[in-house]
């Protein structure tokens, strides 16, 4: 017989005394089935259910019908109360929990079958389906009034400036009673300030909603799996356990009859490296069919999406007065001076130079005004006088991140605007580099690593500092 001692798997010896041993007998081969039997599962029900309190009404019901038993509910029931009222059959439960399905069906029938009936004033024995318990519950009002998924994720945004035009064009593009967007893209620069937007803005608008899912995508999840995490949240989703495409359709028709409010944060992170912009990463394909159907398919929620680049769908989809939209996230502009004035520079005549130099970019000036603050003792002119774009390790680290993302076609585009110089037309650019530049222009143009302007296009004046550094390093290595 094979014993654990400690979590040491052995063989028990003549002559050693039985009390020396804290065994059980184990099947040694399979240890992931006694660690997720001795897990707490089915967690997700917290979102949608008031536990605490079920819990405890349970309690006093099981008291009423079974004095002799322990008065709180054990740990076992609350596992298989969990269950049920994710929507798992008792055979479903049976296996995430590597038990027999006779086992689950015998101990509900006993316990959790019998409380909920005294809990909802009903007659014993009468429950006729496993189904019954979370809709018996949902009608005596112990399903939460809002699902949240994920809500705990949204990052803490303490100091926001200006956004005022942004956030009353966003509100009412998501509220609006006649045509509100489904599906809403706002793209920009790293640092520009995406995520804050969208924070502030959920926060004036998410009690219109009933459901809220906050989805970062900077861990680059498969599409499978969020679909599987927020299918097993939803109290009456579809078939959460088929294809892909079942998922999808299960997805869009909770969509439809539940009004959801959805972000997708950091898109950019499952888009491809080396390519024009707005291309899947090889594994990340799915997620375009999601974003097609979610803005092509009729529904009464609204999805947000935060990116540096659109991809192909959005753009197909997009449109001043169709249910897709995109908004090209701007500089700060003037707003950028709380910045400033946080970080206690002094010349304040000169901050629209300075905002200006760094084209509002939020992380880029909160960067940069710390390092005047410590390099030129928080002079603007000083600094100013140096004519130079700061470029700090952090800076750098966040133009690095966009240029490793570009294509050959790209970089050596960006490399012939750092050498020009100056705005350049089109026309210029065909005569002087390639007839076919319009390609890696138009993707770098949205990238916002290229701006356009009536003298032509130019690199931003922090791109251009950096590529000149690069070319630099270059050809002096």
């Amino acid at each position: 017989m094979n014993l654990v001692i400690n979590g040491v798997v052995g063989q028990k010896k003549l002559g050693w005394p039985l009390l020396c041993w804290e065994a059980r007998a184990v099947n040694v081969t399979r240890p992931s089935r006694l660690m997720a039997a001795d897990q707490e599962l089915f967690q997700e029900a917290q979102a949608q259910w008031n536990l605490e309190k079920l819990y405890a009404d349970l309690a006093i019901a099981k008291q009423d019908i079974a004095p002799h038993k322990q008065p709180a509910l054990t740990s076992t029931e609350q596992e298989l109360l969990r269950g049920l009222l994710c929507r798992y059959s008792p055979a479903e439960i049976a296996a995430q929990r590597f038990t027999a399905p006779k086992t689950v069906e015998v101990s509900l029938s006993n316990t959790i079958y019998r409380y909920v009936e005294t809990l909802t004033q009903r007659e014993l024995n009468i429950l006729e389906s496993w189904r019954n318990v979370a809709d018996w519950l949902t009608a005596a009002g112990y399903a939460s009034a809002r699902l949240e998924i994920n809500w705990s994720q949204v990052p803490d945004v303490p100091v926001f400036y200006g956004r005022e035009e942004e956030l009353a064009t966003l509100q009412t593009w998501t509220t609006a009673a006649a045509a509100p967007c489904r599906l809403l893209m706002v793209l920009g620069p790293g640092g520009i300030g995406k995520t804050s937007l969208l924070v502030k803005l959920v926060e004036q608008i998410q009690s219109e909603f009933e459901c809220l899912i906050w989805q970062s995508l900077r861990p680059a999840p498969s599409l499978e799996t969020i679909l599987q995490s927020w299918l097993g949240q939803f109290s009456d989703a579809g078939d959460r356990s088929g294809d892909l495409y079942a998922q999808l359709s299960s997805l869009t028709e909770y969509l439809r009859t539940h009004r959801c409010l959805i972000v997708l944060d950091n898109l950019d992170t499952i888009l491809q490296e080396g390519d024009f912009a707005g291309h899947y990463r090889k594994g990340y394909e799915p997620y375009g069919d999601l974003l097609r159907r979610l803005g092509e398919e009729q529904h009464q929620s609204c999805v947000l999406i935060t990116s540096r680049e659109s991809t192909k769908e959005i753009v197909m989809l997009d449109g001043p007065t169709r249910p897709v939209r995109s908004l090209d996230l701007p500089g700060l502009g003037q707003a950028a001076a709380g910045i400033l004035q946080e970080a206690q520079l002094s010349d304040e005549k000169q901050w629209s130079q300075l905002i200006r130099i760094y084209r509002g970019n939020p992380l880029v000036l909160k960067i940069v005004a710390s390092n005047i603050r410590e390099l030129f003792g928080g002079s603007v002119s000083d600094f100013l006088k140096q004519r130079i774009t700061l470029i700090t390790s952090d800076v750098s680290f966040l133009i690095e991140q966009q240029f490793q993302r570009l294509s050959t076609a790209e970089q050596d585009l960006l490399y012939a605007l750092a050498k020009i110089r100056e705005p350049v037309n089109v026309g210029r650019l065909q005569q002087e580099l390639a007839p076919n530049i319009l390609q890696p222009l138009g993707s770098l143009v949205r990238r916002s690593l290229v701006e356009k302007s009536a003298a032509g296009f130019t690199l931003r004046p922090v791109v251009m500092e950096y590529v000149c550094d690069r070319l630099s390093r270059e050809m002096h290595p």
